[in-house]
């Protein structure tokens, strides 16, 4: 067993699937367009990776999490933890983080899914998921779930498990935090914040700028929260996400990356840009009008495979589930070395490409 969290990246064709986010339909529908077995068998001798978030939202975090536990397993598959995957092994009931009710045996009005068993949580599911690795690496191709950030890389790289590497990450960074909270608690005082408002979408609650400080160095000074959820930055304005009003944005750092290529989940992109309503929107947006199989970065060598088809509760929340719907998000497959984007439905495949607008 490797004694860092940065593995080998089999060698040999590829399959990299993105974040399945708990719809194991969509999931047993992109590995039969593949070609590969129930155990993650492949004629051509092709192997999948999995680039973490298997869980949360979707209807069946479970049987994901039981498939690809069986296809790793059985020396099929490779999977790495994204920070889904992190907040399940953390196993913190009393934060109730949206989406993630499922894994703490709680419905949430949002989402309809399958409750996990806690035995089988215990017996299988945090044992599988506390071996993951952070990241992938071959001599051409780097695999980690947001961010290649060489000082995260590199923490690691000494690391044996990750959740015990983001545990030392955290317990270093409190002193900072403790220092930034005491300015936070002191604004909150003499302005008598409603704190209770960070989790009402009704009630807009404006960027404070000593919270948004605080959130970017939560999140900044833990190497494992960059490489498994990204660089953040403060915002302009604040924002609601996830259940909540927030202070900090994603950061395309692709755009000072330079190596070789590198793929990623996490990002939520969308197959149709126009679905995003206005330019402005888009705009926003860490894509901008960016096609969905360009890859990103001047130099062109990241791409992100997220397809946000952990947002398909909502759209069954909007347009129900009749037969024939189709969906807006998907669920995507990166085939490497054909650099072929294929997808769990009918939409043809893509081949990935640098983006033409780039100058």
């Amino acid at each position: 067993m490797s004694s860092s969290c940065v593995h080998e990246l089999p060698e040999g064709p590829l399959d990299i699937i993105g974040d399945v986010h708990g719809e194991f339909d969509a999931l047993v529908s992109l590995l039969r367009k593949l070609g590969y077995d129930d155990m993650g068998r492949h004629a051509e001798k092709r192997r999948l990776v999995f680039v973490g978030d298997l869980v949360d939202r979707g209807p069946d975090s479970p049987g994901v999490l039981r498939a690809v536990k069986r296809l790793v397993e059985a020396d099929n598959a490779s999977c790495i933890a994204g920070n889904h995957e992190i907040n399940a092994i953390r196993d913190e009931h009393e934060n109730e983080r949206s989406g993630e009710g499922w894994w703490y045996g709680r419905r949430e009005p949002h989402y309809d899914s399958v409750v996990v068993d806690p035995d089988e949580k215990q017996r299988e599911f945090l044992p599988f998921l506390r071996k993951l690795p952070g990241a992938l690496e071959r001599e051409d191709l780097r695999v980690v779930h947001a961010c290649w950030h060489q000082p995260a890389i590199d923490r690691l790289r000494t690391a044996e498990h990750v959740i015990d590497a983001f545990h030392e990450e955290a317990e270093d960074n409190k002193k900072n935090l403790k220092k930034l909270g005491r300015v936070l608690r002191e604004r909150a005082e003499i302005e008598n914040f409603e704190w209770r408002r960070i989790k009402d979408e009704n009630r807009k609650l404006e960027l404070i700028p000593e919270l948004a400080a605080y959130d970017e160095a939560n999140q900044m000074g833990n190497a494992i929260k960059v490489a498994t959820s990204g660089v953040e930055r403060a915002a302009k304005d604040s924002f609601w996400a996830s259940g909540k009003w927030r202070m900090v944005e994603r950061v395309p750092w692709w755009n000072e990356y330079a190596g070789p290529p590198v793929v990623v989940g996490h990002y939520w992109r969308r197959y149709h840009v126009d679905a995003i309503a206005t330019p402005e929107k888009r705009n926003a947006d860490l894509f901008g009008d960016t096609p969905p199989h360009a890859t990103l970065g001047p130099a062109g060598q990241v791409m992100c495979i997220d397809y946000s088809v952990g947002m398909r509760f909502l759209e069954r929340k909007h347009n129900g589930t009749a037969v024939g719907h189709r969906f807006e998000t998907c669920l995507a497959a990166l085939r490497v070395p054909e650099w072929q984007l294929v997808f769990d439905d009918e939409r043809p495949s893509l081949k990935v490409e640098p983006d033409a607008s780039r100058g």
